[in-house]
């Protein structure tokens, strides 16, 4: 089975259109056709469920998809480490959460690649914190705020303190609020982070359905769809102190005082011990520079 065509059933399976993909790629609708119905006659089982709405996943659909993530992510690994070996050079895959990756990582690899100027460094960013990928070695270097189960091989140094911060337009009447207002409060939840979900219901003393009952605005995936929400209404929002430094000076938000508690989110450098034995200081850089950013 070719890698370009799972690289085709990937991107129909998440945009739901053949024809979209077929645009996108250049290629005619009924070429991508036959390449997903080849597939499909490869693994002898229906993958997608076709109407004039679009294309839907089978249950076997849904197992491929699954699994084509981490073999596409693999392929391009691979790709960028005889690249950088034939430019001598040497790659490194970086994964973190989005509030790392878009605020103090970007400052971090800017410094690093001053002194490790030979290093070819990709970073990704992750929406939980799962580190299945630094299992599978499709990552080197894995930054969360869950502290991972111990495996063989898998090296965990927490770096620092981050902190949940609750945040609301300029123009919002208060500059603190106690627990029950926040619960009354109009609300823009990042839904899909589980770390700080659960984060947020240990210290509200809840449950996750108890939260998801809260007067929600609308939840979302990103923590700067969280920010320009705000921006237009009256909502709060919470969002960890690594974005707020890096967006406070620019937007119009400010931080909202929670009586009687705050929320601290312990963050994780993970890499295998196979990985440090060749890039010990490039991590021990890496770790300096990242904890003057943190509490």
């Amino acid at each position: 089975m070719h890698i370009d065509s799972l690289k085709f059933f990937y991107e129909v399976a998440k945009s739901k259109s053949i024809s979209t993909v077929a645009k996108n790629s250049h290629i005619s609708q009924s070429a991508l056709s036959q390449q997903l119905l080849k597939i499909e006659s490869k693994l002898d089982v229906k993958l997608l469920n076709r109407s004039n709405k679009g294309v839907s996943l089978t249950p076997e659909g849904d197992i491929l998809f699954k699994h084509t993530e981490t073999i596409i992510n693999t392929y391009n690994k691979m790709l960028e480490e005889l690249s950088s070996l034939s430019k001598k050079k040497n790659y490194i895959s970086i994964e973190a959460v989005e509030s790392i990756s878009s605020s103090i990582l970007p400052y971090s690899i800017s410094k690093l690649k001053k002194i490790y100027n030979y290093y070819t460094i990709n970073l990704n960013t992750i929406d939980c914190c799962s580190n299945i990928n630094l299992l599978n070695n499709i990552c080197d270097i894995h930054i969360c705020y869950k502290k991972p189960e111990e495996h063989t091989g898998l090296i965990t140094k927490e770096l620092g303190i981050d902190e949940l911060l609750l945040v609301s337009n300029i123009n919002f009447p208060n500059n603190s609020i106690t627990k029950d207002e926040l619960l009354s409060t109009p609300l823009i939840i990042t839904s899909d982070k589980e770390c700080l979900r659960n984060s947020l219901c240990n210290c509200l003393n809840c449950s996750d359905e108890d939260l998801d009952s809260l007067n929600i605005l609308y939840t979302t995936n990103s923590y700067f769809s969280a920010l320009n929400g705000v921006l237009s209404s009256k909502a709060i929002t919470f969002i960890p102190k690594s974005i707020y430094n890096n967006y406070c000076s620019i937007t119009s938000i400010k931080k909202i005082d929670i009586v009687d508690f705050k929320i601290y989110l312990p963050l994780y450098l993970n890499y295998l011990d196979s990985f440090y034995k060749n890039n010990s200081e490039f991590i021990k850089s890496l770790k300096t520079i990242i904890k003057g950013f943190l509490i």
